[in-house]
């Protein structure tokens, strides 16, 4: 998300401008989460709007035609059925991420300027090859938490200095896969914030917890076909290195689930405004000068985003439609739950996201279409568990699927081939993470059923 390493030249001619233009709307954005008006909403409306025409032209080729597509879509749909306003009501709707977005960027600047980066950097000098490998895999999945795969800047040129490409290979693929399980319940990824909104009657911390347990089943996964002579007091050893990050981590991710169950607010809206209210706290303890490296940065990051706001404007405006759409509430209502319900539609879901992901259309449209179809009918499935499995499908594409940021990252920060991380064995521990995430989903569902 805004990573430096996927600019392009057009991108830095028109850096400042896009950057200073999001930091309006972030600004105007949390001014109206927290005092909602509506000349500000429509301010901020409209310098969203400029700021996306500028990111059509700078995005990435491939997300471009997937925005063009998305919308044009939703625009047909919506002529169609007659409900122009639904298209015009789901850009409302994606306004929030012009709120979450730039908050979770600023967490990653304030993040890099931590100190606490440089003793994790320290930690891991003495870790064998299944140490490195596993140090990598829970670093890229701790720190990838809040930073994305901004993780992987951080993390690659400690533990691949003078790795041959053979170990640059396992290092990259075992990053990608952190960051991806980390998807699965981090509430700073826009996978768990996108899915959440389909269904929004889903407490935050619900999620996270189904998520974290997904989670866990694909560390294991890993683990097990990917550094099975690591002991337990090598595991343990590798993981205590993390223990700089840890606290902070733990502070930020309270303060959000903190403010989503007292306060009643959204995912989204606690992540977009408590995260800047503890990164400003922490950056008055670091002092001035850490706080003018935190602005550049965190300028620059806005300047560079641009295919997340496109893809998730698009798909918010996509799923606004097909859930006013009366076909879409016949159909939810009219499929019959003998046919597919409970475990078989959950495994269903996760097939066909993580299907498409290969082929390279972005799980959050499968979502955004499939997700208010399944929610307005009644198959058996717990709203928290719904969403989890839609989030689990996002995160293991990520982790697998060569369209992917974490793949894309991944190669350019560790200098490997995008052909050698998406590999037979790294298709395996996709099925096989599937398989026992399927499995445990299963379980919760009966157990929240039950």
């Amino acid at each position: 998300m805004g990573d430096a390493l996927l600019s392009d030249a057009w991108s830095e001619r028109v850096a400042r401008p896009s950057g200073v233009l999001l930091a309006g709307v972030w600004i105007g954005g949390l001014v109206e989460l927290v005092h909602p008006m509506r000349p500000l909403a429509i301010v901020v409306g409209v310098a969203l709007a400029v700021f996306l025409g500028l990111a059509a032209l700078r995005a990435s080729a491939h997300i471009r035609v997937l925005f063009g597509f998305v919308v044009g879509l939703a625009a047909v749909l919506a002529w169609w059925h007659g409900l122009p306003g639904t298209l015009l009501d789901g850009f409302r709707r994606s306004q929030i991420f012009g709120a979450f977005l730039p908050s979770v960027l600023f967490l990653r600047a304030t993040a890099e300027s931590s100190p606490r980066l440089a003793r994790l950097r320290r930690g891991m000098g003495d870790l064998d090859r299944a140490g490195a490998q596993n140090w990598t895999l829970y670093g890229s999945h701790v720190l990838g938490a809040v930073l994305n795969v901004g993780a992987m800047s951080v993390l690659a040129p400690v533990v691949a200095q003078g790795a041959d490409s053979a170990r640059r290979r396992a290092l990259a693929a075992s990053s990608a896969r952190g960051v991806g399980t980390a998807v699965m319940w981090s509430p700073f990824f826009v996978a768990m914030g996108f899915t959440s909104q389909l269904v929004p009657q889903v407490p935050i911390w619900q999620i996270m917890a189904v998520g974290s347990g997904l989670a866990v089943v694909c560390l294991v996964v890993s683990h097990v076909m990917f550094t099975p002579t690591l002991g337990a007091h090598a595991f343990a050893q590798s993981l205590a290195r993390l223990r700089p990050i840890a606290a902070p981590m733990t502070v930020v991710i309270v303060a959000v689930v903190g403010a989503n169950a007292m306060l009643g607010w959204s995912g989204l809206q606690s992540v977009s405004l408590m995260v800047p209210l503890c990164c400003v706290l922490y950056i008055a303890i670091l002092g001035a000068t850490s706080a003018r490296q935190v602005a550049r940065r965190t300028l620059a990051s806005f300047a560079r985003l641009a295919d997340e706001l496109l893809i998730v404007t698009g798909a918010t405006m996509l799923a606004t439609v097909v859930a006013a759409l009366p076909e879409a509430h016949a159909m939810g209502a009219g499929l019959d739950p003998g046919f597919a319900s409970g475990v078989a539609l959950i495994a269903a879901l996760i097939v066909v996201l993580v299907a498409l992901g290969l082929a390279g259309l972005h799980p959050m449209i499968g979502a955004g279409i499939v997700l208010p179809v399944i929610a307005a009918g009644s198959f058996g499935i717990c709203p928290a568990v719904l969403v989890a499995a839609a989030v689990f499908a996002w995160g293991l594409s990520a982790s697998i699927s060569p369209w992917t940021l974490p793949i894309v990252a991944a190669s350019l920060n560790f200098q490997v081939p995008v052909r050698e991380l998406v590999s037979r064995q790294m298709l395996l521990f996709g099925l096989a993470c599937a398989t026992g995430g399927i499995a445990y989903l299963g379980l919760v569902n009966a157990l929240c059923n039950g």
